[in-house]
């Protein structure tokens, strides 16, 4: 329901990982050691598979009672932000960010759950 609301076709691999495992990949494609919440990674430009998502389950745990959410409400908006990320939506800038938070909310809202504060 999400992804059709950005993609008309398509798959998404999501992959569950831990903090070291989000570290390594991290360091592996971004060159920077840090455990982060989720990474979006690009696939065929113009192919069947839009692209790779690594969800810590481990930051999910960790994230949602800090922000009011429940696991599976932190984790749907983590992916939801992932997927805006292959979708072409970045965060270079105030407004940017604004902008992704807020279409998040609304992927969130498609899978019947709110959300105000989400992520780090």
């Amino acid at each position: 329901m999400i992804t059709s609301a950005l993609f008309d076709e398509g798959a998404v691999a999501l992959r569950l990982v831990d903090d070291t495992a989000i570290r390594q990949l991290n360091r592996r494609y971004r060159n920077t050691a840090k455990v982060t919440d989720v990474l979006a990674f690009n696939g065929e430009s113009a192919g069947w598979h839009l692209g790779d998502i690594a969800l810590n389950w481990d930051a999910v745990r960790r994230q949602a009672p800090r922000n009011g959410n429940s696991v599976e409400t932190e984790a749907i908006a983590l992916a939801s932000h992932a997927l805006l990320h292959l979708a072409g939506y970045g965060h270079a800038s105030p407004e940017d960010q604004h902008l992704m938070d807020q279409r998040t909310r609304e992927l969130c809202k498609l899978a019947n759950h709110e959300v105000n504060v989400f992520g780090h």
